[in-house]
């Protein structure tokens, strides 16, 4: 592989020794089936868990539960199982999935203020009033906004402590033991890097900004003055030098975000086509495709230059021939498994070797509900 950026052996351990899989914790989605008008939850490995049984599609489900919408328009918990047991007796107007956490913030039936659940459906806090809105717990704290005359945002934990106070205009979840948050100075928004105690590890000054406001494998991307993209490690030290090789552009779609990393992997873009890095910033594969969908896991759809749709690992090595128009393949869902369409417009899941794993195929899906 080409080298294209170095990296200091101090700064790699530093990111070893913090990153983690950040891969969405998803054990089961939705699909439902030509010859009913309900939803059922499939598995990663092709195996149904149960058919049609929900009039509304539920949430992908993460931590063993899963949410629905109940023909009354409100929402409840479910247990992933082949008989799904509703979680408590209550119902909501807003709630978010288990993803990283035992805990979530939800707003039950006929209240305002927002409640603190545990995975049993047992009620661990009720907070203010002037708290307005609580994003997803991860490790130990939830970013949330109070309702003040300028909102303001900031931390809580998951009894419903506030261990940061709303001070900021943008607050971010905490991925590696830090967070990215943005407040006024001197007039002006100005964009730091926190720890779990609040206290500031780097502020952005005037030589580079950062490019996503989430860390991911412990790395987040940067772009200087002159327009050379890079990255920092989760201490705001250059972990992967600004390089006039990697070139801005716009995401195609929330599939399509460069510069992102996911299981070792990210996007990027030479000014026409896109290929993949390694987090030591090493190409991976070189710049050649029209277009790169990142998926779940190690698997990615991609569009070669002849409007042809295939499948490469993290090495570039082909999956799935590129016989395939859009559409017809989709990014996979986890490590092993890439929902494909046939020309009937019916979908099923095959593995790294290109093998149909699916016990049947089925006519809609949705992996990427974890709100509803």
């Amino acid at each position: 592989m080409k080298t294209l950026l170095a990296a200091s052996i101090a700064t790699i351990l530093v990111l070893a020794s913090c990153s983690r899989k950040e891969v969405t914790p998803v054990e089961y989605f939705p699909f439902k089936t030509e010859t009913t008008d309900f939803w059922g939850m499939m598995g990663l490995d092709g195996n149904i868990l149960f058919d049609g049984r929900f009039m509304y599609c539920p949430s992908v489900s993460s931590r063993g539960l899963f949410m629905a919408r109940e023909e009354n328009g409100l929402l409840s918990f479910y247990t992933a199982e082949a008989n799904p047991r509703k979680i408590g007796k209550d119902y909501y107007t807003s709630a978010k999935l288990f993803l990283y956490s035992d805990y979530t913030p939800v707003r039950k039936k006929d209240e305002y203020n927002i409640t603190i659940i545990n995975k049993k459906g047992e009620e661990v806090a009720k907070l203010p009033q002037q708290i307005i809105d609580v994003g997803f717990f991860a490790e130990g704290l939830a970013p949330f906004r109070s309702d003040d005359i300028r909102p303001r945002m900031g931390y809580i934990d998951e009894k419903g402590n506030v261990k940061i106070e709303p001070q900021y205009i943008v607050a971010t979840n905490f991925l590696c033991g830090v967070a990215l948050v943005a407040y006024e100075k001197n007039d002006e928004m100005t964009i730091s890097i926190i720890g779990s105690n609040g206290k500031t590890v780097y502020t952005f000054g005037q030589g580079i900004r950062p490019l996503s406001w989430e860390y991911s494998d412990g790395l987040l991307a940067v772009i200087d003055t002159v327009g050379k993209i890079g990255f920092i490690d989760t201490r705001g030290k250059i972990a992967i030098k600004p390089a006039e090789e990697l070139k801005l552009c716009q995401p195609l779609n929330p599939a399509n975000i460069p510069y992102t990393f996911k299981n070792g992997r990210c996007i990027y873009y030479d000014g026409e086509h896109y290929g993949l890095l390694d987090r030591k910033g090493n190409i991976a594969v070189p710049a050649q495709y029209k277009t790169i969908y990142l998926g779940e896991g190690g698997l990615f759809a991609v569009e070669n230059t002849r409007n042809e749709w295939g499948c490469i690992d993290g090495d570039g090595n082909t999956v799935l021939p590129f016989e395939y128009v859009t559409g017809e393949i989709r990014p996979s869902i986890d490590a092993h498994a890439i929902v494909v369409q046939n020309e009937s417009g019916r979908y099923k899941i095959v593995n790294e070797q290109g093998k149909t794993i699916s016990h049947l195929t089925f006519s809609q899906y949705q992996s990427k509900y974890y709100n509803l």
